[in-house]
């Protein structure tokens, strides 16, 4: 009886995963000059890697200028900071769990050569930048991480300290930030990111871009692409498919794909590889990314328009 109810089950989940790859769609290569302007947003330090390390090699080798923004230092990822206790985490865990997810990140980068000078940190509430856009938008009402225990940054080197957690000031910082750098691509979540985090990082930057668009700071054909790492049936194995696929359940997106050399996807490994707190706790979805390809999708211009118009 054991043995058919795990064949049922495994065949329950091939079926799901099958029905998460959409074949039909058609995935053209990316192509990006060598004289882009790279901004990659974070939600938490290892999506950068995740999502487009090998993209970030390929650009750094053509010194192509790129800056690495990480909205979150992740420190409110209470299963892994308890793993490693014997009692109830602290305010003082996950704070020192946030330092060396930096650490983490910082070690990362230089795996993919980005100089220390292009990564920016922000310090902003892990497992609360939903709650930033929808109920804690002004200075009025900043919202108070329920790990750290704070309403501003805890760290000292993030890039402005003093800011609080609301949206209004999270906004202010991702629009500082893309018009010193003036981008010509911006890399961020997609939309329909099943994290809260990830989701709402992408609204935030929408919204800071759409503002900038208005002044005629960025242009109006500033490409930008969303990667997708949070999916319930996605990304699938290996051992069904070897590049990875454009995932069924998003709409609304045209994807395209960057086929990595031999070079590239050894520097993403070796940077994903330097994430150890995250290898410990979720090992098999990080191995999923390390493919001969990356994904990233081109979202809908309506879907942007519409994000842009919430606030």
């Amino acid at each position: 009886m054991k043995s058919i109810v795990v064949a049922l089950v495994v065949a329950t989940w091939c079926t799901a995963a099958r029905a998460s790859i959409d074949a039909s769609q058609p995935v053209e290569p990316l192509h990006l000059s060598a004289g882009a302007r790279v901004v990659v947003f974070a939600p938490h330090p290892d999506d950068e890697t995740i999502a487009g390390g090998g993209l970030l090699h390929r650009m750094i080798a053509a010194h192509a200028a790129v800056q690495v923004v990480f909205v979150t230092n992740g420190d409110g990822y209470p299963d892994a900071v308890r793993q490693s206790l014997h009692r109830p985490p602290r305010q003082t865990d996950y704070l020192a769990y946030g330092r060396l997810r930096q650490r983490e990140a910082l070690a990362a980068a230089r795996r993919l050569g980005i100089p220390r000078a292009d990564v920016d940190f922000l310090g902003f509430p892990d497992g609360g930048i939903d709650a930033l856009w929808q109920a804690h938008w002004t200075r009025a009402r900043p919202y108070t991480s329920p790990y750290t225990d704070t309403d501003m940054p805890p760290y000292g080197d993030v890039v402005e300290p003093e800011l609080e957690y609301d949206g209004q000031d999270l906004t202010g910082a991702i629009l500082r930030i893309l018009e010193a750098v003036r981008p010509t691509v911006v890399i961020l979540p997609h939309p329909d990111d099943v994290h809260p985090d990830h989701a709402a990082t992408a609204r935030f930057v929408v919204e800071a871009v759409d503002r900038l668009q208005q002044r005629h700071v960025l242009s109006h054909d500033l490409e930008m692409l969303a990667y997708l790492v949070h999916d319930p049936a996605w990304p699938p194995t290996s051992a069904e498919t070897v590049t990875l696929p454009p995932p069924a359940r998003i709409h609304d997106t045209h994807w395209v794909a960057l086929p990595l050399t031999a070079a590239e996807q050894a520097a993403k490994k070796a940077a994903l590889h330097e994430y150890t707190s995250q290898l410990a706790f979720m090992p098999d979805l990080l191995g999923r990314f390390l493919r001969p390809n990356e994904l990233f999708g081109r979202v809908d211009p309506s879907v942007l328009a519409r994000i842009a118009a919430s606030h």
